[in-house]
């Protein structure tokens, strides 16, 4: 009895000995999802149900970021209501695990996935409590989460069908709130910091936006998605690229310099690291996308 009420196979693994993350009774829990019959080639449909699956992880396996900030939060000191909001935000990302799940049966696949690696939130001990949980969230929210909220709501504009939408829009809602957090604790905490902590603050978003960008790059390369595979919410390829570097140089960037954090100019110094890697290495210039 007690097995059945486990999301993870502890027992099956992955081939990298990851436990299976499986949610097909919690998709079947929330009622058949209805998707048109798009026409697509064999290879597209089986790139779409592989990127929602991808998707039902990273978005299932994201809870462990928010819940990891609730004692960091606890620390800063932040109020009794911004850190229940983290807790929220947790169990907001196993929903959106639970809603990618529902996509992928909706298209024929399956909603089984190994979960993959799940590296520790960092502590940031070189750091008070205060500027580690705000390294965080500028990381977490004012980067990763703002630029979902611009992705998720190009792919809801495209949306094939209103009941595809309607699942983008709650996931897009709870984007946007977690987004709004980071931008609170901005506009609240980081005027109050002293000009050496907000310059340290600025040296770690060197960190944060280049492994942005190296998540990122592999879509450069990528072809352009047909019509029919983007209304599925297929990665757009090299304008998913695009979304990234103007989001955060027309949002993140200015938002963070006018709070005092000198974002510009880690910015440019993360490109500048992602192009000197491809030189070495022969991967895809960032800026070439942009």
């Amino acid at each position: 009895m007690r097995r059945a009420l486990l999301h993870v196979d502890t027992e099956a693994r992955g081939r990298d000995g990851a436990p299976i993350l499986d949610l097909r009774s919690e998709a079947r829990a929330r009622g058949k999802l209805v998707l048109p019959d798009v026409a697509l080639d064999p290879d597209e449909r089986r790139a779409i149900v592989a990127t929602w699956r991808g998707r039902m992880v990273s978005e299932y396996a994201s809870a462990r970021v928010f819940a990891a900030l609730v004692p960091q939060a606890m620390a800063a000191g932040l109020s009794a209501r911004e850190t229940g909001a983290l807790a929220e935000m947790a169990l907001e990302e196993i929903d959106h695990g639970i809603r990618c799940a529902r996509v992928v049966v909706a298209l024929g696949g399956e909603p089984v996935a190994p979960l993959g690696a799940l590296p520790l939130v960092p502590t940031h001990d070189d750091a008070c409590a205060v500027e580690g949980f705000v390294r965080n969230v500028l990381d977490v929210s004012c980067v990763a989460e703002t630029v979902a909220v611009a992705l998720v709501a190009s792919e809801q504009a495209l949306a094939c069908c209103p009941a595809l939408a309607e699942e983008l829009e709650r996931i897009l809602a709870a984007e946007v709130g977690h987004a709004r957090f980071g931008w609170r604790i901005v506009d609240t905490i980081v005027p109050t910091l002293p000009p050496e902590m907000r310059r340290r603050l600025g040296a770690y978003l060197v960190v944060a936006f280049r492994e942005a960008l190296a998540r990122f790059a592999p879509f450069v390369t990528m072809r352009d998605a047909s019509a029919a595979a983007l209304s599925l919410g297929a990665p757009a390829g090299p304008g998913t690229f695009r979304v990234l570097v103007t989001t955060l140089e027309t949002i993140t960037v200015p938002k963070l310099e006018a709070a005092g954090i000198p974002a510009r100019r880690a910015f440019d110094l993360a490109l500048a690291e992602i192009q000197g890697d491809r030189v070495a290495g022969e991967k895809p210039r960032p800026r070439d996308a942009a």
